[in-house]
């Protein structure tokens, strides 16, 4: 499984993903994020989109590793760290993956 480590970052960016049109605030904050918890209130239920194993398994198994997509997806995830300065704890260490 994917190794999210919850910053929220992923769901306050999300004015550029055509499949979440409907979910963006207008600001690009997905209006299912609870932003006290960062934590996402229709988890169980959330767009296949916002679940990156399924996207996987889905489409990009065809292009790129398991490790590889992974690898992706922290990157993008440790760069919009470092842009709105988050806490490193977040940061996903991608050797680790």
């Amino acid at each position: 499984m994917y190794p999210c480590t919850g910053c929220g970052l992923c769901c306050k960016h999300i004015g550029s993903i055509s499949e979440l049109k409907d979910y963006d605030l207008g600001n690009g904050v997905c209006k299912y994020l609870d932003v006290l918890t960062n934590s996402c209130v229709i988890y169980d239920t959330r767009p296949d989109i916002c679940r990156v194993d399924k996207m996987f398994d889905d489409v990009y198994h065809e292009f790129f590793s398991k490790r590889d997509f992974y690898v992706k997806n922290a990157e993008a995830c440790n760069s919009l760290q470092l842009i709105h300065k988050i806490d490193k704890s977040y940061k996903l260490n991608i050797k680790e993956i």
